[in-house]
């Protein structure tokens, strides 16, 4: 079998997780007679800032990281939302001056180095699949636009589509009646927001798009449910509006990750608590999966009980020392699963059989979809691979052997957990 080729640079276009850059800096100054002392997306909606259900939808639908970019009473915002929401990792952008729709996102590259992001409003919110849109756009290969119909395109401006469901064109806010009008949602390259001038006021609507319809710009169509607060009569049917939205809860998944060799030093047939020492990278990289809405479970071979070597309650001792150090990071592990067996036993449970990692799941409630498996040994990578779960080698342990020997093709290939965390959900 090949050698295995650096897998982590050929696949990482392949992450499910996304950036997006939230534009939270507007004036509101239309809204101000309903909501005096608050910036826009703040304004309270069932007891929750409208930004909450912006952030929900983000959540749900696989973001990672939400940039947020401020402006108008900024601190009031980060102060509400803090640096994490529903797994969603929270950066905060500061205009030291009004930049403009995309001027604000110019500046908020300083916080993200992903090829692509999605760019949505917070004060605005459209009902539509966000997690099909960022496929689709994925594999569209140009920018994309979702478009939603109107009774009344006046106050937004209108879409005219293609037959090919490209943007034709845009016209101007003024012309009334029923139409289709951009969402405020976009999927940009990276380097359409390079190519702006770094600290010059500009807009989505007059520096931006024109240039990407005469390139091209796809649209995605999302239907009619459609709000944006920015006058007080559109806010006042805000509860209602939510009222026939459901948010999906965002998608469980499952960090299996190998003992030895992967999250502490490998020892021969381990039989001592006070041998336990996390490998570097652990810590980092767990918090980060946990950051993001992952939870931990340990999958791993003892067959030091079965060949005599130490017992059930010394395993036991062992695997409390290794909660315990973990604990005092602040990582929890939904539970340690293992196979006492010799590899002659003939056993289901011992990897690469899969009998211990489906308990796992089972107990857990979790699919093989939302599960990544992490070891150092082929046996790790082969159980995965046998369920047709995303498996990552490490070359932590015995991992860069493994690595060298070549006998397992797993997903990713990479230093330690931490390198693991960067290209899964860290960045």
């Amino acid at each position: 079998m090949a050698a295995i080729r650096a897998p982590e640079v050929a696949r990482s276009g392949e992450r499910s997780g996304f950036t997006a850059m939230v534009l939270v800096g507007g004036l509101g100054t239309r809204l101000r007679a309903a909501v005096p002392d608050l910036p826009k997306p703040l304004a309270p909606v069932g007891g929750e800032p409208f930004l909450t259900r912006v952030l929900d939808q983000l959540a749900a639908a696989g973001c990672t990281t939400a940039i947020l970019c401020l402006g108008h009473r900024g601190a009031q915002i980060e102060q509400r939302f803090g640096r994490e929401h529903r797994g969603l990792s929270l950066r905060y952008s500061v205009e030291p001056e009004p930049l403009g729709t995309a001027g604000a996102l110019r500046l908020a590259l300083l916080h993200c180095a992903d090829d692509a992001v999605l760019v949505c409003n917070g004060d605005s919110y459209c009902d539509v699949d966000l997690r099909g849109f960022v496929q689709r756009a994925r594999g569209s290969g140009m920018p994309q636009l979702v478009v939603a119909e109107v009774a009344d395109t006046e106050r937004f401006g209108r879409v005219e589509l293609a037959r090919d469901g490209r943007v034709r064109s845009l016209q101007e806010k003024g012309v009334a009646g029923a139409g289709v009008i951009s969402a405020g949602i976009y999927w940009l390259p990276r380097s359409v927001l390079v190519a702006l001038p770094p600290s010059v006021p500009r807009s989505i609507e007059h520096d931006v798009l024109p240039g990407l319809v005469r390139s091209g710009l796809g649209a995605h169509r999302a239907g009619e449910r459609f709000l944006d607060i920015g006058v007080p009569a559109d806010y006042a049917r805000a509860e209602a509006f939510f009222a026939g939205v459901r948010i999906p809860a965002p998608r469980r998944r499952l960090l299996v990750v190998d003992r030895d060799g992967t999250l502490i030093a490998e020892r021969h047939y381990l039989a001592d608590p006070r041998g336990v020492e996390l490998l570097p990278g652990v810590v980092d990289g767990l918090r980060t999966f946990q950051s993001h809405g992952y939870e931990v479970a340990v999958v791993t071979n003892q067959s030091g009980i079965g060949r005599g070597y130490f017992d059930q309650q010394t395993l036991a001792a062992v695997n409390a020392e290794l909660s315990a150090q973990l604990g005092r990071h602040g990582i929890a592990l939904r539970g340690i699963w293992h196979c006492p067996h010799t590899p002659d036993a003939g056993c289901r449970c011992r990897k690469p059989q899969p009998a211990l990692l489906e308990r796992a799941l089972d107990e857990l409630g979790y699919g093989k979809a939302d599960c990544l498996v992490v070891g150092d040994k082929q046996s790790d990578i082969e159980l995965g691979t046998r369920l047709g779960v995303r498996t990552a080698l490490v070359r932590t342990g015995y991992g860069a052997g493994t690595e060298r020997d070549g006998r397992c093709t797993p997903d990713l290939v990479v230093d330690d957990l931490g390198h693991l965390a960067e290209l899964e959900v860290g960045r």
